[in-house]
């Protein structure tokens, strides 16, 4: 990453259109979101948890004051999606997927859209990955 904004940060138009694009390819792809979802863990709604999940962090990235404190506040918002989906991601996962959401933050700010452009192109492939997710209603009974 070249630079970080400090201060307040107004997106336009164009980079919360490809920034909402981008935040959805990422968790889409995330091994413990995908399985949540997948498998309904969240319910019958478990899709709309995880969209509900996308939206949440584009609202948090509009109202960020300063984008130099971002990781803890969208670590909880990710954290947060996935309890409503009753799913723990026990990987490292978690801070991975924040950070990769922060860096595509700032790529769009400086309007570098690259990371989009590439996860669109292989938005229809997809990789197998061993990774410990827990499905919270099924571990609390098993344990």
């Amino acid at each position: 990453m070249d630079s970080r904004p400090s201060g307040p940060v107004v997106l336009t138009v164009e980079e919360k259109a490809v920034l909402n694009e981008g935040i959805g390819l990422i968790l889409s792809r995330w091994t413990a979101m995908r399985a949540a979802v997948d498998n309904g863990w969240g319910g019958r709604d478990s899709h709309l948890k995880a969209e509900r999940t996308v939206s949440n962090v584009l609202d948090y990235f509009i109202r960020l004051k300063d984008p130099t404190m971002g990781f803890d506040g969208l670590a909880d918002i990710l954290e947060n999606g996935l309890n409503e989906l009753n799913t723990l991601a026990d990987d490292g996962s978690l801070e991975e997927v924040t950070e990769t959401l922060l860096d595509l933050y700032y790529e769009c700010l400086e309007g570098n859209y690259q990371r989009v452009e590439q996860l669109r192109v292989t938005s229809s492939q997809t990789s197998a990955k061993v990774v410990k997710v827990c499905n919270c209603i099924f571990s609390d009974i098993l344990f």
